[in-house]
């Protein structure tokens, strides 16, 4: 396999420099954060909304993963996405079968709003989550620094960053400089219930190519303030559009707005409040793999 340089890291960080994870999430509980509602009445968006945001997170990057994202802290990224099958897979000491099961059930959704054939294996994956616990991270981190330096250089990262709740990273082929062709996610075992779950929805979501966070798209993940803690209907739209074969790999935000303006229309009429049952299209046409190999 032909690995170029990292196409992003992406990471969901906090101000803290120390942090007693299941005080942190009992904190953002306490105030209303976490919600983990698919289609909050309180958060309409529009069509132009969908657009503005997918600019926002899809065709930008965060410059600084350690810190919050912002239009400030981006950079342009012409649009990435993986091309051919997802292959994933679980690892680690921290590991549970609850998080196989949420994993599961979340890829079954990437697969239906990608069109993409995603499937977990044992063997030869290519999306990998690492749910780890600190005893063994020096050894991983040798082991994806001999995969390819770069993936073990974003892993010391995240370990020497005790303030990054977690984070996703992705390889791009050598072919073809935007096609993602292979993603770690990294979560350290520290991280326990709602707030592991959510770590589990934004970083394996960003790793499909929706690569930054802004602070005024809502409602969504894709914001560092923790307002919601599960993959909402917003960014399910989001995931769909990354997808949509009439845009094209690499390009950049002034060639994919107008695009976007000109699909929406048809595949979502412009309704401002969510309804899970409404709103989203049929799922996307395409195959996928619920079988181990």
């Amino acid at each position: 396999m032909a690995l170029a340089a990292v196409a992003m890291l992406t990471a969901c960080a906090t101000p803290r420099e120390r942090i007693d994870w299941v005080a942190y999430e009992a904190s953002l509980r306490s105030i209303g954060d976490l919600r983990t509602e698919t289609a909050p009445v309180d958060a309409p968006f529009s069509n132009d909304d969908l657009v503005r945001n997918f600019a926002r997170i899809a065709l930008r990057h965060e410059a600084d993963i350690r810190q919050a994202g912002s239009d400030s802290n981006a950079r342009p990224n012409p649009l990435q996405r993986w091309e051919g099958p997802i292959r994933y897979s679980l690892l680690g000491e921290g590991a549970t079968a609850e998080d196989l099961d949420e994993i599961d059930t979340l890829m079954a959704r990437v697969g239906a709003l990608t069109g993409l054939e995603v499937s977990p294996t044992s063997i030869g994956s290519n999306l990998i989550v690492l749910i780890t616990k600190p005893g063994e991270r020096r050894g991983i981190q040798a082991v994806l620094s001999e995969h390819h330096p770069a993936l073990g250089q974003s892993f010391a990262l995240w370990r020497d960053n005790p303030e990054i709740v977690c984070a996703a990273t992705n390889l791009i082929a050598e072919r073809n400089r935007h096609e993602i062709i292979f993603g770690v996610i990294m979560i350290g075992d520290e991280v326990r219930g709602l707030l592991r779950q959510s770590c589990l929805h934004e970083e394996i979501i960003q790793a499909l190519g929706l690569g930054n966070d802004h602070p005024a798209v809502r409602p969504s993940i894709f914001n560092d303030d923790e307002e919601f803690a599960l993959l909402t209907l917003h960014d399910e739209w989001l995931v769909r559009l990354l997808y949509d074969r009439r845009l094209r790999l690499g390009m950049t935000e002034r060639e994919a707005v107008p695009v976007l303006r000109r699909i929406l229309p048809g595949l979502r009429p412009d309704t401002v409040v969510g309804d899970p049952d409404r709103d989203l299209p049929p799922p996307h046409p395409g195959p996928v793999v619920r079988s181990t190999s």
